[in-house]
């Protein structure tokens, strides 16, 4: 057969699929070996030519047992049957779902080692003890469901181990997907006694119990390295966990930075972007290299390069829990931003390793779908997928106690998982905040599946991120492409999808069930800074007049109803000087620059003023408030009139009865129509005041965003 380069696949449990280079002169006869030597005719059931390639469906007249090796033969060549698309049938999802406890389960006397392949025809644990030099191999035993077990005796905290796996005829080594932390670049899996990592102040008992409303909520996204890095941070530990739970950190003119600035703004939850450990940045060099963090390769063990010392399987573990504990006790929620969509690289993926082909999707001739951009999806509606995804979900909520996930590619997944996921993830922690993107990829998932925002009224439990909200606004994220409200956009559609935007886009016929489904965003780590699309979409305004536009979009991010989302720094102008995909840029490119941030004290406070407000005042949160769109206002003007409706017996008399949002996006100043004498002004000209006026009339100024109020 290796004259023909051929292949052979186990397709479905009586199905093989024989792929040879070259076409065979006469009708191939093809025999099915088992590992006795017992043979078996194969009936070819179809033969076509594909991509050059000569595909032979042939009928076993046995089924297969996925423990044995088979082999198949022709003219006195013999080639191993692997294992093929099998995997993806649903007899094999119910053949071999398994839902217990994966990974290592750590105790003083013993560990418990379990890991998932029913493809494998041989399992070995390998391991090493802390501080030993030596391998040993063990072979384990495996179950009918296909999970390979055995018990350690002894204590083995931060004992190192893989998997040995005989798989498709060869023996592979794989790190164990449910390792709870790793080595250094994640090469090893590493038994951790749990217990060693909590910081002082940590109770395991603690149970998360959020009931804060999503509409009550504002994130703020943040890179850990980004947040401190800069030379003027004034953090001692840059780059790291720990830098982001240093207190009296000040910038050089003074002010807070780093967790106290984090404090001072008013935000409830912070957004971490991804702490999972990721494969693009070498531990051993961490401070010559870059990256975001959405390429997964362990996905319950912490990234090493944000650890003060990534050798240690412990440290990366106990420095996060710390931070995270800091940030909550200093009033801050914490959402992880979570990548189960893909991996990054299928090939060398322990998922793929252990059970080939089972864990993404694959098109009609066998190659991975691409629906996320980065080379393979992975397959939420099979059953151990799923499983793996919500076993990491409910490990990091009870383990580090977080508030909250940001699913990346959220559309990628399927909404019965999501769903699955939302209820045992309420079950534990009733406020628990969940969203995600919901864009409608290019994957192989029926439409009506996919959890992508078309789907929102079915994930209840999830917000999204608001793209029209966002192309409303300050337009196409692409400068080429169509101008927002911001940017003096005045069509009639605009106005029409702005007021949607203020509303939350709920109603019958609308996105959303409710405004909390609703993340108004204008920027993100994606994509240009607002700051710098403003200054490519601008280029002939001075820098003011650019600034002006962008604080319209942040009074229109914060006083829509929904939850409003900031990209860090985007406060005070955050630039990454024209980068508009900065994932794997320098320091300097991505570093938040404290400097710029001394430089714009007036727009920080003006800021916190601002979401105070809307802290405080029921009318930007409450579900049953009602909007009137104020339509009678010149070109380029945009006015809403908000009316609180909680009944007397609910209302403070410190509570606005009425509020007035006004909007100028020209670089004209124009007098608006008031009804009644009983206003007062809250924000004008980027000030927030609080002045009664008597006129039934209202001077808004060019570019500018102001609001007025009634009790």
């Amino acid at each position: 057969m290796k004259h023909f380069g051929a292949e052979a696949y186990i397709d479905d449990f009586s199905l093989i699929t024989i792929v040879a280079k070259k076409s065979f002169s006469i009708v191939p006869s093809f025999v099915l070996y088992k590992a006795d030597g017992t043979k078996y005719p194969l009936t070819i059931k179809s033969q076509e030519n594909y991509n050059q390639q000569y595909i032979y469906k042939c009928k076993s007249p046995v089924p297969f047992d996925l423990w044995k090796e088979y082999w198949v033969a022709i003219s006195g060549y013999r080639i191993p049957l692997k294992i093929g698309s099998v995997v993806r049938t649903e007899q094999f999802d119910c053949l071999f779902f398994d839902d217990g406890m994966l990974g290592s389960q750590y105790t003083h006397e013993y560990t418990v080692f379990r890991v998932w392949s029913p493809v494998a025809f041989e399992m070995r644990l390998r391991y090493k003890t802390h501080g030993s030099e030596t391998f040993f191999e063990e072979k384990m035993q495996r179950t009918e469901k296909g999970i390979w077990h055995f018990t350690l005796k002894g204590n083995h905290h931060l004992t190192e181990y893989t998997y040995m796996a005989k798989v498709n005829h060869k023996w592979i080594e794989a790190t164990d997907p449910y390792a709870r932390t790793v080595t250094i670049n994640g090469e090893k899996s590493v038994v951790i006694d749990l217990l060693k990592t909590d910081p002082n102040d940590w109770s395991r008992s603690e149970k998360k119990m959020n009931l804060r409303s999503k509409t009550d909520s504002s994130i703020y996204e943040l890179h850990i390295r980004d947040f401190t890095i800069h030379a003027e941070s004034g953090i001692k530990h840059k780059g790291k966990y720990v830098g982001l739970t240093e207190k009296n950190t000040k910038t050089p003119a003074g002010n807070p930075s780093g967790l106290d600035y984090l404090q001072s703004l008013g935000i409830t939850h912070v957004q971490l972007m991804p702490v999972a450990d990721f494969g693009s940045v070498d531990e051993r060099n961490a401070a010559n290299q870059y990256n975001w963090g959405y390429d997964p390769v362990h996905f319950f063990a912490p990234e090493g390069s944000y650890a003060t010392d990534p050798n240690d399987p412990v440290c990366r573990v106990k420095e996060l829990k710390h931070l995270i504990r800091t940030l909550q006790k200093n009033g801050l929620s914490v959402i992880l931003d979570v990548v189960f969509n893909h991996v990054y690289k299928l090939e060398e993926s322990s998922f793929e390793k252990l059970v080939p082909g089972y864990y993404f999707r694959y098109d009609d001739g066998g190659n991975p779908v691409n629906g996320t951009g980065v080379g393979n999806d992975t397959a939420s509606e099979r059953k151990m997928v799923r499983k793996f995804i919500i076993d990491a979900l409910i490990y990091w909520l009870n383990e580090y106690k977080v508030d909250g996930f940001r699913f990346d590619l959220m559309g990628i997944h399927d909404v019965e998982t999501m769903n699955i996921a939302a209820k045992k993830l309420k079950s534990l922690n009733p406020g628990i905040f969940l969203l995600g993107e919901g864009w409608d990829l290019n994957t192989n998932l029926d439409p009506e599946k996919k959890a992508s925002l078309a789907s929102a009224k079915k994930l209840q439990d999830y917000s999204f991120f608001n793209d029209s909200f966002r192309d409303t606004v300050k337009g196409s994220i692409f400068p080429g492409g169509r101008s927002g409200f911001i940017n003096g956009n005045q069509e009639f559609s605009v106005k029409t999808n702005i007021f949607k935007c203020m509303n939350g886009y709920t109603g019958s016929n609308q996105t959303f069930s409710t405004a909390a489904q609703s993340i108004n965003y204008t920027e993100c780590h994606d994509n240009h800074t607002l700051y710098d699309l403003l200054s490519i979409r601008h280029p002939y305004e001075d820098n003011v007049q650019r600034k002006k536009r962008q604080q319209l979009a942040l009074a229109f991010t914060l006083f829509s109803r929904g939850v409003p989302f900031i990209h860090s720094g985007q406060e005070f102008y955050r630039t990454k000087h024209g980068n508009e995909n900065s994932y794997n840029l320098p320091d300097k490119i991505n570093a938040i620059n404290w400097i710029d941030y001394d430089n714009c004290q007036h727009d920080v406070q003006y800021f916190r003023e601002l979401l105070k407000i809307r802290n405080e005042q029921p009318v930007f949160r409450d579900e049953n408030v009602e909007l009137f769109w104020k339509d009678e206002l010149p070109d380029g003007f945009f006015g809403v009139e908000i009316n609180l409706s909680m009944t007397d017996k609910k209302r403070k008399t410190s509570y606005w009865e009425k509020v007035l949002l006004i909007f100028n996006q020209t670089l004209n100043s124009a007098h608006i129509p008031l009804m009644g004498n009983r206003w007062n002004i809250a924000v004008e000209n980027e000030t927030c005041t609080d002045i009664k006026i008597n006129t039934d009339t209202y001077q808004l100024s060019p570019l500018s965003f102001s609001m007025l109020y009634m009790n």
